[in-house]
């Protein structure tokens, strides 16, 4: 994925959790709207928790690599081959 790819999809995924969170903060009456936490802070939260997210799931995604620097021994094969 390219740096562009990479910041438009945490940008995407920022923008969802801050919809959620607003979501779940706002109370909506005749008139008015209340939030018990500012918009500023849920901001930066969904940044925070988006760059989590990249990071983890690029951990993940790295997990599932092949391995290229594998190495086998003939002693591991014979291992293979004993009985249990």
């Amino acid at each position: 994925m390219s740096d562009k790819a990479a910041v438009v999809k945490a940008h995407d995924v920022a923008t969802r959790l801050y919809v959620e969170l607003v979501a779940r903060h706002a109370h909506v009456t005749d008139g008015s709207v209340k939030m018990a936490v500012s918009a500023e802070q849920l901001a930066q939260l969904s940044l925070r928790l988006a760059e989590v997210f990249a990071l983890a799931e690029a951990a993940a995604i790295a997990g599932k690599m092949p391995v290229k620097d594998f190495k086998l021994d003939g002693n591991d094969i014979a291992s293979w081959s004993k009985p249990a």
